[in-house]
Formats: structure tokens, C-alpha cells, sequence
């Protein structure tokens, strides 16, 4: 489960919403489409569920929007520029935001600023076939762990690969770590 800022699940809420009733979708065709049951999907739009970044994607993609456009404010969701927290780590600074993303021809693009406090933690599910990240440290010392495989980037560092198996990010550090990432997606946009 992500956890996310309450204006990310009012955001998600509004727009999922939208977005499958502008369709004249049921509840029971996005929840197949987006390999969700209908119970989290009503749970989503009631705005009472917390779910992973992860699924969010797969609804998004089901829809055929991307993934800042399902969490941007509904009046913002093609006019982006502010940051907005999209996950909160159970330190105060541990969290992901959202700066900016751009769609063009097909190909989502999505810049993050990831911070994670000392002995804090990161895990990703897959994401969807086709998607890869590149991160670059900013400061402190960042512990990817990938396919099994550990890879340790230090500020001025940076490392792409392709997202679609479960990944970590870790700070096993004793100071603050500070990364960008961006996402590079293709899907039916």
C-alpha cells in the first residue's frame, strides 16, 4: 500500500470518477479492465482506499490516461507545475513528489524528487511492460535492489533500467538521500 497525501486520494477520487462515467463505464467494466475487484474500485472513488502506486497505474492505463493525470487536481490534470507529494514513508522525510510529467506521442514522461531518511525504505511493484526509470543522487547513498541484484549509487551517480519487475530503494545510510527519478511510459495515452 502506498501512502498517500489526502489531497492525492481526494484527487484520484475525483478524477477516477470522471474519467470512467465521461466512458460510460460501470463500476464492474473498469474494475475488469483495471484488474481491480469492484469493492476496491468503489472504495477508490469513495475516496477510503489507500492502495499502491502499482494499481493506480493499471487504472490509469485503463482508461488510457496516465498516471499524473489520475493524481493531479481534476482542473490541473493537462496543466501541470505543482509539486505534489504523491507518497509519504512512515518518516517525515521520506516521500516522493510529483513535479512535472508530458505526454507526447504515446510516451508518458514523468519527473520525481524522492527523499528517503536514514535506514528508510522503498518498495515498488512492477510496473507495466515497457516502463523504465532513471534516478541520479542528489545526496547521500541510494541501494537499488533489482532482479536480486543490488546496485549502490552515491551523489552525481545515476542508473536506468527497465521498471517492470519489482524494485527497492533503500537508504541503509545514517544521513538524509536524495534522488530524482523520471519515468518513461508507453501506453494507449
Amino acid at each position: 500500500m502506498a501512502d498517500y497525501t489526502i489531497p492525492v486520494i481526494q484527487n484520484v477520487s475525483a478524477n477516477l470518477k470522471q474519467a470512467r462515467q465521461s466512458r460510460q463505464w460501470s463500476q464492474e467494466k473498469l474494475a475488469a479492465n483495471g484488474g481491480v475487484s469492484r469493492r476496491m474500485l468503489v472504495n477508490i472513488e469513495a475516496g477510503e482506499s489507500n492502495v499502491s502506486i502499482a494499481t493506480l497505474d493499471k487504472l490509469a492505463a485503463a482508461l488510457g490516461l496516465t498516471f499524473a493525470q489520475l493524481v493531479r487536481p481534476p482542473a490541473s490534470a493537462t496543466s501541470l507545475g505543482t509539486p505534489l507529494k504523491v507518497w509519504q514513508g512512515a518518516q517525515p522525510d521520506s516521500h516522493g513528489t510529483l513535479l512535472e510529467s508530458l505526454l507526447h506521442h504515446g510516451v508518458a514522461v514523468e519527473l520525481w524528487v524522492w527523499q528517503l531518511a536514514p535506514q528508510d525504505s522503498y518498495h515498488a511493484e512492477a510496473d507495466a511492460p515497457g516502463s523504465h526509470e532513471l534516478v541520479y543522487v542528489m545526496e547521500g547513498e541510494l541501494t537499488l535492489t533489482l532482479r536480486g541484484t543490488s546496485h549502490t549509487l552515491r551523489p552525481g551517480q545515476s542508473f536506468s533500467f527497465a521498471s517492470d519487475a519489482e524494485y527497492h530503494y533503500r537508504n541503509l545510510g545514517d544521513r538524509l538521500l536524495r534522488f530524482t527519478k523520471n519515468m518513461v511510459m508507453t501506453g494507449p495515452y
